[in-house]
């Protein structure tokens, strides 16, 4: 008998598990929108934290973008190196450094969006200047975001990360995960911004809301999209170490 894996909407079937296969296909419904990535669906697949590094939740596709990997697929790669991955989700790093942040050298910062080895919209950029507002890396972290979103729109409404000839349907993206290794963006959107808006945009501590402009722009970009194609977008902490694609981007983009 065929071994049949189920995740929320999608079956996966594998003859052996001695003898895997690449078997790339789309996610179920994950539902909600702006949680913290990886959800607890790979710790209760597998039981082992150590499953969840980098290398281990984000495949570089064929096609040059980076996918979220199915997470009740083979533990065991393809013949061809890949795991199993999501046709219908994008892995997108971003990072926003400003040198000299927080003193009076902080005269500019930059922004790094990187979707994948041989992605076309991979992307770097000087941050305009904004009157009332100094260069800091909170908000070009915050700019990359939105960037990386924005230029993602395109899939989740039409598709075209990946060559899907024999789907039905286009496979629009589905899943969405902005990856970070900024714990003020990660952490803003995952655990407190709805706190804050509760509060009038004030702190647990009763102060202002810093860059309160950014993370309403962001906040609305992401549930007008939710709210039209009901994509969930998550955020991913990682190490600086761990984001060294999107780093590079952006610190090209200082050189703009």
């Amino acid at each position: 008998m065929p071994r049949l894996y189920k995740h929320k909407g999608h079956e996966l079937t594998k003859e052996n598990d001695d003898i895997p296969r690449h078997d790339p296909h789309r996610s179920g419904n994950l539902g909600g929108t702006c949680n913290r990535f990886p959800g607890s669906e790979y710790l209760d697949y597998v039981g082992d934290k150590a499953f969840c590094g980098v290398d281990n939740l984000e495949i570089a596709g064929q096609d040059g973008f980076t996918h979220v990997r199915c997470p009740v697929a083979s533990s065991i790669p393809c013949t061809c190196g890949r795991h199993s991955l999501h046709i219908d989700s994008l892995v997108v790093a971003v990072d926003g450094p400003c040198p000299g942040n927080g003193t009076y050298q902080a005269t500019k910062s930059a922004c790094g969006v990187f979707f994948g080895p041989l992605a076309p919209n991979n992307m770097s950029f000087r941050v305009p200047d904004t009157p009332g507002y100094s260069h800091t890396s909170q908000r070009a972290e915050l700019s990359a975001a939105i960037a990386a979103i924005k230029a993602s729109k395109p899939f989740i409404y039409n598709g075209g990360q990946v060559d899907c000839e024999d789907c039905a349907t286009p496979c629009t993206v589905k899943h969405l995960v902005i990856k970070s290794d900024s714990a003020y963006l990660v952490n803003g959107m995952t655990e407190h911004i709805e706190k804050w808006q509760e509060r009038g945009w004030r702190t647990a501590k009763n102060t202002e809301v810093k860059n309160q402009d950014l993370w309403t722009k962001l906040y609305d970009l992401i549930y007008q999209l939710y709210a039209e194609t009901e994509v969930t977008i998550d955020f991913w902490h990682v190490l600086r170490d761990q984001n060294e694609d999107a780093d590079a981007l952006a610190n090209f983009g200082l050189e703009a």
